[in-house]
């Protein structure tokens, strides 16, 4: 127990130490391509130091993930504190999707009129952006076991692959003179980072709501909850997500046997199969005779 313990310390101080130099560099770039943007008059490389903006922050989510993972839960926060990177999650999905309708309107008034676009400075700093993101996403990569720093690593991978559109922009630009490709591709980058942005607000809300888990059917777990001989009924169940990937269950179970080892040899039977096939580790059963029927105890 000791061991695993050491081992696990190890794994999320290594984590740590990505995490923080991964949000650096990104950091860094960041700042780079807002200046060069400028410069450049390219709303496309703009559009592309927002998405930089986005992984910045869900790395430093992922940190803040990695250090809560290790904080003890206390009298007021019983549940410990997996929930506040699901809500600075749900905040910054909002600010995110407001920028990229930003982007749209901006976009389309360019599109209208466009104006002239630096080609060779974007293809120079969107190249670097390629080496860059394409680097932090291998510095990452060796800590793909964690589910947590493996979604950071395509979420980089999804980045280094939007700057190699705007290289392909910017070349574009340079062999036709058609500055009205700065702005559409603005256009693609945009929709990909809302799409992006959808996706974390829909999964932060859908938490922050105490829904089934993405993964879990419902019917399947009552079912297989019910098929354990000595249990007569399984109601009043309950299943959501404490923080990412951190499942809790509660359930009545209704048992035919009067004897009390009996039945405490049945829950815990119940408790390894949601372990080991749902990955629910949180679970609470209480153990019913003949008090509760079905129906009677409906959360409404």
């Amino acid at each position: 127990m000791e061991r695993s313990h050491m081992v696990k310390h190890q794994h999320q101080f290594q984590a740590k130490g990505r995490l923080i130099v991964a949000i650096i560099l990104n950091s860094l770039f960041m700042v780079l391509e807002v200046v060069f943007a400028l410069l450049a008059g390219s709303l496309a490389l703009l559009g592309d130091a927002g998405h930089n903006f986005t992984d910045s922050f869900a790395l430093i989510l992922s940190l803040i993930a990695v250090m809560v993972m290790s904080r003890p839960s206390d009298r007021k926060k019983t549940f410990g504190y997996h929930r506040s990177g699901i809500v600075v999650a749900f905040i910054n999905s909002l600010a995110i999707i407001a920028v990229c309708f930003f982007l749209f309107y901006e976009a389309g008034r360019r599109i209208a009129n466009p104006p002239e676009v630096r080609g060779g400075l974007i293809i120079i700093v969107a190249a670097i952006g390629v080496l860059v993101n394409g680097g932090v996403a291998l510095l990452l990569l060796k800590g793909r076991e964690d589910l947590n720093i493996r979604s950071a690593f395509l979420h980089l991978m999804g980045d280094a692959l939007l700057s190699l559109g705007v290289v392909l922009a910017g070349l574009i630009i340079i062999a036709t003179g058609w500055n009205i490709v700065d702005p559409i591709a603005t256009l693609a980058i945009a929709l990909v980072i809302l799409v992006s942005a959808f996706g974390i607000l829909r999964e932060s809300l859908s938490i922050l709501m105490e829904s089934v888990p993405r993964g879990i059917i419902y019917k399947d777990v009552l079912s297989d909850m019910n098929s354990f001989p000595g249990v007569n009924d399984v109601h009043d169940l309950h299943i959501w997500e404490i923080g990412s990937h951190l499942y809790a269950l509660s359930a009545h179970v209704s048992m035919a046997s009067d004897s009390v080892d009996e039945c405490q040899d049945v829950l815990r039977k119940i408790k390894q199969m949601l372990l080991e096939r749902y990955n629910v580790t949180h679970t609470t059963l209480e153990m019913e005779g003949d008090i509760c029927s079905p129906g009677c105890c409906r959360f409404d």
